[in-house]
């Protein structure tokens, strides 16, 4: 239950500090006095959205603390927030950033939000509005089958975990499918620039050997004349090594007198072999170059080719490379296309039948949740209202195939019809009464806090809300604003919200602690003004 809020610098609001009781806590003031503004403030404190423009003061910023007694709550489903007994909420909104935190820890709106969950349901004008809606109602029918059947929960998710990967699937199914003919014609463009690489056959360095063979090639003459000379010198008659020959004689005669000289000898002898070598070598060279025009024109042509393929593709051995990946990827995502297609069927048929497990389990808990709600109808004067949850097939969406539709009669001789379309405004309030309720049992949420939920209704309908609303408030704390009398006299807690138009335009708000000042309160609230006759009917709305 919420123990306590603590407002500052909120709105209209400079400072205002509230306890409030476990049971029926109500709330009144004329119009436009500002009730609404504290329960702003405890749904701003719990995560909602809102603007610096709540801020009174804009020197300083504006801060909602609310302290919350857990005392008779299981907090097993609440460990991870690591909360005690006592619980502290507060949210601090400055002009330029704002800070959350839970018992002084620092988290982010998520945490709050995740927190008010399990502590708080706000029910305002707007939401009974909004639930009229079809497309809310799934959400709210499966909220009570996650109450009423355990694993509703788990399949729930396991749906929208499979539901989620066939969607990712799909959209990948439809892209490859959408860029086929666009695939189809990249991929002959790829095998055309493979083919035309691969036909050439380049080697590594080829480029680089045919260099050095054209070199040769284009220079025979020149090469046959030179190695022809210096072989001639070498070997002919008469020549280097014919001359070499003698003094090797001369030089062996000698080291037969010293032998100091045989390292020179052989030296000597080395030297005249490798000249012996070259001699020969040269001359078997100059003797089988021979002009080659036809290989000259093969090599020039090879360069050609070579140089063309480097135009046109640049390194040719690195593009090679990246146009056999852009193949085999467009090539794979072909193959893949197929195995697609077969995991979409599959996961398919999971969505499919997690789908009818939940419908069976929706079918089941709509019956037993429309039997719930009209028996809170029948206590709110609304005694021959039929509602029923009425649930068709549709196509596959996140939530499976069930669409689900609360229709409702409050006339014994209409049929049963939407409820946006059937209930009037006080009618729609005390339904949302009725579901609320429903769920609140279910649930067993610490607080419920209702806006206005007495608008449009009367007579014995304010009194059936009335008994509603105090029963309820048995079981868990409930917050109400109202302007109904007969709904303020139930409570265990009277608030009453004024607006001083002094200096400065602020929300003040006083718990009537004594008899006699709550007599007052709802005598005002029932004439608007403090005399006999109204204070004689406070009376006798306040009789135990």
């Amino acid at each position: 239950m919420i123990k306590s809020v603590l407002i500052k610098n909120f709105i209209l609001i400079d400072e205002l500090f509230l306890e409030f009781d476990n049971g029926f806590n109500v709330l009144t003031g004329e119009t436009g006095a500002g009730k609404s503004i504290i329960l702003k403030a405890i749904d701003t404190a719990l995560g909602a959205r809102v603007s610096k423009d709540v801020i009174f003061d804009k020197t300083k910023p504006a801060l909602i603390e609310l302290t919350f007694d857990h005392s008779n709550k299981d907090l097993k489903n609440l460990s991870k927030f690591e909360l005690y007994n006592q619980t502290v909420v507060s949210r601090e909104i400055g002009l330029n950033s704002q800070k959350c935190r839970i018992n002084g820890a620092l988290v982010n709106l998520d945490a709050l939000k995740e927190l008010r969950e399990y502590l708080v349901d706000i029910h305002s004008q707007n939401q009974s509005y909004t639930y009229v809606s079809p497309k809310y109602h799934i959400d709210l029918l499966d909220a009570y089958c996650m109450s009423a059947d355990n694993d509703f929960t788990l399949n729930i998710e396991q749906y929208k975990k499979n539901y989620n990967e066939l969607c990712e699937v799909s959209k990948k199914l439809t892209f490859l499918k959408e860029n086929n003919s666009k695939n189809l014609q990249e991929m002959d463009f790829l095998r055309f620039q493979l083919n035309e690489i691969d036909t050439a056959q380049v080697y590594e360095n080829e480029e680089e050997d045919l260099n050095s063979e054209l070199e040769v090639l284009s220079n025979i003459q020149t090469l046959k004349e030179l190695t022809w000379g210096i072989y001639y010198s070498l070997g002919a008659d008469g020549g280097v090594n014919d001359v070499l020959g003698k003094m090797n004689s001369s030089l062996s005669n000698a080291t037969n007198f010293d032998k100091k000289l045989e390292e020179v000898q052989n030296a000597f002898i080395e030297a005249h072999e490798n000249l012996k070598y070259c001699s020969n070598y040269l001359r078997e060279y100059s003797q089988n170059l021979e002009d080659n025009p036809q290989r000259l024109n093969e090599v020039n042509e090879r360069l050609s080719l070579i140089l063309k393929l480097k135009r046109k593709y640049g390194d040719i051995f690195e593009t090679r490379e990246k146009i056999a990946n852009q193949l085999d990827e467009i090539q794979n995502n072909f193959g893949s296309l197929s195995e697609l297609e077969k995991k979409e069927e599959r996961l398919l048929a999971t969505v499919q039948k997690l789908s009818g497990e939940l419908s069976v389990v929706r079918k089941k808990c709509a019956k037993d949740l429309s039997s719930l709600i009209v028996k809170e109808l029948r206590k709110l004067e609304l005694s021959k209202a039929e509602f029923e949850i009425f649930i068709k097939e549709k196509k596959l969406d996140a939530k499976g195939f069930d669409d689900v539709e609360f229709l409702i009669t409050t006339n014994v001789s209409s049929a049963l019809a939407p409820l946006a379309k059937v209930a009037s405004g006080g009618e729609i309030s005390r339904v949302m009464l009725a579901i609320k309720t429903v769920f609140a049992h279910v649930d067993m949420v610490s607080s419920i806090i209702f806006d206005e939920i007495d608008t449009g209704i009367s007579g014995k309908a304010s009194n059936a809300v009335a008994d509603a609303i105090s029963n309820l408030a048995n079981d868990i704390q409930v917050f109400a604003i109202t302007h109904q009398p007969i709904i303020a006299a139930r409570a265990n807690a009277h608030f009453v919200v004024t607006k001083s138009q002094d200096d400065v335009t602020k929300v003040c708000v006083k718990k009537m602690e004594t008899e006699s000042e709550r007599l007052e309160a709802i005598a005002s609230l029932a004439s608007g003004e403090v005399n006999n006759i109204s204070v004689s009917f406070a009376k006798e709305l306040l009789k135990p």
